[in-house]
């Protein structure tokens, strides 16, 4: 018989942006992943759409001496681009997979699968039958799910193998779950593929320039928006659904720039423009238009400190309108003023769809690797955010943490919200602090997990302590 808090669904928590089901995660949380992954393989090319993920993903590692299974495909090296030579740390992480499915001229591959207790990550191969190549094309399907029975999330990318110009594109798919994952079935369904072209256009829009030259941008009557006023708590939801609509109602602005049909272009052809740009409530605004939506869209789209290549600032609210055939995108970026945008240079490309090949695509495989994952039982108290837990226990991986906490009731009733962020760090023996490519939790009302993946991997023998809240937990000693 399962325990109590087994049978209690797990629920959102928007202020640690976890999807339990299957939703859409923010684009900024989603591009600052995938540029941390895609630099380390040395690859430009960029996701194209939204993507299915959860904040707490799992970058996993292989170390070099398993490159014989991994041989085939060239596979082997795309762990050692990811994480150098910190793939020492970890070892018989890895399986090989191999399993396909055949559809319409296009074959899917899980070809290999490496991971710890809680996450995992997988390479699959997509393959031309026709022997053409996919180079300069990004790949997506019109509705891709992994199935892995149970809580968590997963995304996925292209990213490049030691071959572009054969007639194989490889990607990568990474993710977790709340529950042990190893040993587990998957299933992976995809349906419909779709390759897209991403376009780099020359002489780009330039805000700081158009806005020091076209200063009656800088004085513009505001809107008030719309969509927020109709995000409103009704006594019929569900306390998640009412969680959702607050954290929603305070990412998104009061008041908007209005519609300006400028067409400032964006590119030659003018398909895609700016339609008005400004700030507002204390945010640099641009609101895009996109002619043939249905055939291109915006891919990515971020500002870059001129002196900090690593300050990079994504959309704060995103918002999407389709009106006279032309699909609105309101972008907000955390930019107050001339005087700090003067320091940013906006990058973005183009997405133009090239080909669609429509089927269907089933692969089951088994998560048929060596759980390295070590449980150090805590049983501590602790105070996060003004708020109480009993600090349960937690799973240590050279590529993860995961901690598991039991919710002090009288203070979960008083407030249902956790609030996790920046309140556990982690201390090596000379000192340094952990970074963290990802981190995120999630809850339901009798336990709480948070759960952090290392920007690369780690020698746990190194860990001095982990911090959790005012408690302070003292590793290898």
């Amino acid at each position: 018989m399962k325990k109590i808090d087994e049978l209690l669904d797990d629920y959102n928590i928007g202020n640690e942006k976890l999807n339990i089901e299957e939703e859409y995660i923010t684009k900024e949380e989603k591009d600052r992943i995938k540029k941390i992954t895609l630099e380390k393989v040395g690859y430009n090319q960029k996701s194209t759409k939204k993507r299915y993920i959860i904040p707490m993903v799992a970058v996993m590692t292989l170390i070099l001496s398993f490159a014989v299974v991994f041989a085939q495909g060239g596979l082997s090296s795309i762990y050692y681009k990811l994480f150098g030579e910190e793939v020492k740390y970890v070892n018989e992480l890895g399986t090989e997979i191999n399993e396909s499915y055949s559809n319409n001229g296009i074959t899917l591959n899980v070809a290999s699968m490496l991971g710890d207790e809680n996450s995992f990550y997988i390479i699959f191969e997509v393959i031309n039958e026709n022997g053409e190549s996919f180079k300069d094309l990004d790949l997506n399907f019109e509705n891709f799910n992994l199935d892995f029975k149970g809580s968590g999330g997963y995304t996925w990318y292209n990213i490049q193998d030691d071959d572009e110009n054969d007639n194989k594109a490889t990607i990568l798919l990474i993710g977790n779950t709340t529950k042990k994952a190893v040993g587990k079935k998957m299933i992976i369904n995809a349906k419909d593929m779709t390759s897209y072209r991403i376009v780099e256009p020359e002489n780009k829009f330039e805000p700081y320039k158009f806005l020091s030259t076209n200063e009656e941008y800088l004085n513009q009557s505001l809107l008030k928006n719309y969509e927020k006023s109709i995000m409103t708590v009704d006594d019929n939801m569900t306390q998640e659904e009412k969680e959702k609509v607050e954290y929603t109602n305070n990412l998104m602005p009061d008041e908007i720039l209005p519609f300006k049909y400028a067409n400032i272009k964006l590119e030659e052809n003018n398909n895609n423009f700016v339609d008005n740009i400004g700030f507002a409530e204390g945010r640099l605004c641009i609101r895009f238009g996109l002619r043939d939506s249905g055939k291109q869209n915006l891919g990515d789209m971020y500002f870059e400190n001129k002196n900090n290549t690593d300050d990079l600032l994504y959309g704060f609210f995103i918002n999407s309108e389709f009106r006279d055939g032309i699909m609105y995108q309101y972008y907000s970026f955390d930019i107050k003023d001339m005087e700090e945008l003067k320091n940013y240079v906006l990058y973005y490309n183009i997405v133009k769809e090239n080909k669609i090949v429509e089927g269907e695509w089933s692969i089951t495989f088994k998560a048929d690797y060596k759980n390295t994952s070590q449980t150090i039982k805590v049983n501590k108290e602790v105070t996060i955010d003004n708020k109480r837990y009993l600090v349960k226990e937690l799973k240590l991986s050279p590529i993860s943490l995961n901690i598991e906490l039991i919710n002090n009731l009288e203070d979960k009733i008083k407030n249902p919200v956790s609030n996790f962020y920046n309140e556990v760090t982690i201390t090596m023996k000379d000192g340094k602090n952990i970074d963290l490519i990802s981190s995120g939790a999630n809850t339901n009302p009798l336990k709480s997990t948070i759960n952090m993946i290392f920007e690369k991997p780690i020698d746990v023998k190194q860990i001095y302590t982990i911090n959790i809240g005012n408690l302070t937990i003292k590793i290898n000693q």
